[in-house]
């Protein structure tokens, strides 16, 4: 590492520290206090190995930089059992940048999760979350391989719903790697994120065995235009009642879809549950809703969502209000396990039984499901057995 390269980019703090030459006991001392005064202090810790150099470097990457997305996304890996908190930057993560200008040449999410992204540990194939530099530039992920290229800040048209809500240090992320047989694979289904974050947060969420509601068909404008506003929110800033938003769309699609995770558990919950929410750009007004969780089940697998997770349920009627919240939790779940993988037979099977829990409700609210059903069938044969495809994947 180039010690005076980071020494020109350090604060005004970490200056003064270099230049009295202060012992590394010291300064691991005034790293383990701006850990705390930054609140990351149970998120990530520093090697008691590294020298003078290196703490000095620490001290500027916890002083001056933004950690709120990579510090929200170890959490996640955490509560999905991906890694244990807080984890420990050993003297090779710090090594990932020579110098200040490699830093500055990454944008800062990328930058950080080069640097940690090694401890979240998917397991079995899947590996290790890392990220991999390329000769001459570019950056890969999950293996060093042609296919798992990520395409940081593509050029995207100014229609293009989140060119408008680009960020500089947190720009959008296109790339092609997919889950398939129990590994991470490079696909021709390309997906563009809105930011570098939303791509580590999408990332977490896929891996591993969920819960699931079968779809539900809404309009975005019914029941007070609830879906509405949850979709034309920032795709960064999450709702009230959420913890965290992914967007991501699938452009080459024809048309065009778009996925909206919104993350319903605080970071300290035992378990993760998610609302999903599918559109199509192609005018409809419908939107197909699904509710993901990984609280431990209860009762029989035969019993309805709600029952089966009773406490992710409450947390999908607090968002969208209890009309929608019934057309989902009230059906009976499925299981998507990654690693077994779901088949569209059982997929298919499930959503007929789903179908008619909805029918037989009392409410009114199955006949305008019905209808929507109907709609999306209309207008494509394809694209209720699409969603529920990537449903499985964003899941």
């Amino acid at each position: 590492m180039c010690a005076a390269g980071w020494r020109s980019a350090a604060s005004a703090t970490a200056r003064f520290l270099w230049e009295v030459d202060f012992s590394a006991a010291v300064l691991s001392s005034r790293l383990n206090r701006c850990l705390a005064a930054k609140g990351l202090h149970a998120i990530i810790a520093f090697d008691a190995q590294l020298d003078r150099p290196l703490l000095l470097k620490a001290i500027w990457l916890v002083d001056t930089q933004q950690w709120t997305e990579v510090a929200n996304a170890l959490q996640l890996a955490r509560q999905r059992g991906f890694c244990q908190l807080p984890i420990t930057l050993a003297v090779a993560d710090m090594q990932r940048h020579d110098s200040k200008q490699a830093y500055l040449a990454d944008a800062r999410v990328i930058a950080l999760w080069k640097m940690v992204g090694r401890h979240v540990n998917f397991g079995g194939n899947y590996g290790r979350f890392e990220l991999f530099d390329q000769p001459g530039g570019g950056v890969r992920a999950f293996k060093d391989e042609p296919g798992f290229e990520l395409d940081i800040n593509p050029p995207l048209p100014p229609a293009h719903p989140y060119h408008p809500h680009t960020i500089n240090d947190n720009p959008p992320v296109r790339s092609s790697i997919d889950l398939q047989g129990g590994s991470w694979t490079a696909s021709d289904d390309v997906l563009t994120d809105a930011s570098a974050s939303a791509f580590i947060m999408r990332t977490i969420m896929r891996a591993g065995n969920w819960g699931a509601t079968p779809w539900a068909y809404v309009d975005r404008h019914a029941h007070g235009g609830v879906l509405d506003g949850l979709l034309n929110h920032s795709p960064h800033q999450p709702p009230d009642r959420c913890t965290a938003v992914v967007a991501s769309r699938d452009d080459d699609n024809g048309p065009p879809v778009e996925f909206r995770i919104l993350q319903l558990t605080p970071f300290d919950s035992p378990f993760v549950a998610d609302i999903i929410l599918i559109t199509w750009a192609h005018g409809t007004n419908s939107v197909t809703v699904g509710v993901v969780t990984d609280e431990p089940p209860v009762g029989d697998a035969s019993d309805a969502f709600k029952d089966r997770r009773p406490s992710t349920a409450p947390l999908v009627g607090g968002l969208v209000g209890s009309t929608i919240a019934n057309m989902v939790v009230n059906q009976q779940e499925e299981v998507t396990d990654e690693e077994e993988g779901a088949g569209e037979d059982s997929d298919d099977d499930d959503d007929s039984d789903s179908d008619e829990d909805l029918d037989g409700e009392g409410d009114g609210h199955g006949d305008g499901q019905q209808q929507l059903q109907e709609e999306e069938e209309e207008e494509g044969e394809g694209v209720e057995r699409e969603a529920k495809r990537r449903r499985v994947e964003e899941s």
